[in-house]
């Protein structure tokens, strides 16, 4: 068991594909934002999965933290975490609300078709063992009326991650000025003005005007060639010499994790378009969640709300 002292205090929660991942990149290059994760952590999921995370993990699956690299820390008064499951989560809401008083929370919104198709594509970009087409995962999701079940991994991460409704107004609630509210509509539009008043919201230095934001994590499929799917996912006896080699799991990320990331390189792609009668029937399964981004400040205090 690992302690550390140091506790993250500026939490990006979600939901996915909304954006997390360019924020996650702009606000841990600041110098007063230290991030101890390569990417995500789930720290506050640790332990049995609440809810399906994806189509191949089900309720229950074990969630296990990275190891952070708090041994870098240099005092930043910002600590950041990524955890993009973390806002439907009540374990991570509890620990938020109970024991972190001086946490400050991000929650990111997107159109929730948009989102539920996005997510189809990252999963069947990056789970080497999902390979259910974006017509069949729509086809399963009618066949459940567009409702989510926890019980039902197979659709959960299409059904339950693009309602974000319900779970944002708790946080909001609870939390009040502690949150800020974005929509992906306001990253796309003005990443810098939205940038920069999250870091006034931090009381951190804007950025200067000229300042550039590459964006991260983009639609895309993976790269369908041989040699891309070697380095995803390597022969089982080349992972086996590999431990034995090299004991030290931290060493092999080290000296592999770079040899294989091209091979993760998405490569631009569009998605299956929907026909009309679809769309209609996802607006109509969607209806509330629509509602709720278009107006926005009927729900939620105009005060937690960054969008341009």
């Amino acid at each position: 068991m690992h302690r550390y002292n140091q506790t993250p205090n500026l939490l990006l929660i979600g939901g996915p594909k909304t954006g997390t991942t360019s924020l996650m990149h702009w606000l841990r290059d600041h110098d007063s934002i230290f991030h101890p994760w390569p990417n995500e952590s789930h720290f506050l999921m640790a332990g049995a999965a609440e809810f399906p995370t994806a189509p191949v993990h089900p309720r229950g699956t074990a969630i296990i933290a990275p190891e952070p690299t708090f041994h870098k820390y240099a005092e930043e008064p910002w600590i950041l975490d990524k955890s993009a499951f973390h806002v439907y989560s009540e374990r991570a809401f509890a620990a938020v609300r109970d024991q972190m008083p001086d946490a400050r929370i991000i929650i990111t919104l997107r159109n929730p078709i948009d989102l539920m198709l996005s997510m189809h594509q990252e999963h069947s970009k990056r789970l080497v063992d999902y390979n259910v087409s974006q017509a069949d995962m729509l086809e399963l999701a009618a066949a459940r009326n567009f409702q989510q079940s926890a019980d039902d991994p197979e659709t959960w991460s299409f059904l339950a991650f693009p309602r974000l409704k319900h779970p944002t107004i708790k946080w909001a609630e609870s939390l009040g000025d502690r949150v800020r509210i974005i929509p992906l509509s306001s990253i796309k539009n003005d990443p810098l003005t939205t940038l920069n008043d999250i870091l006034t919201w931090l009381e951190l230095e804007p950025l200067p005007e000229n300042t550039k934001l590459p964006r991260h994590n983009e639609g895309g499929d993976m790269n369908p060639s041989g040699w891309a799917k070697f380095l995803r996912q390597p022969p089982k006896f080349l992972i086996t010499l590999a431990k034995i080699i090299l004991p030290s799991h931290r060493l092999r990320k080290a000296i592999f994790d770079p040899l294989r990331r091209p091979g993760f390189k998405a490569k631009a792609a569009s998605r299956p378009t929907l026909s009309d009668e679809l769309r209609i029937d996802l607006e109509a399964a969607f209806a509330e969640e629509i509602e709720f981004l278009a107006d926005l400040e009927s729900h939620i205090d105009s005060e937690l709300i960054i969008s341009h």
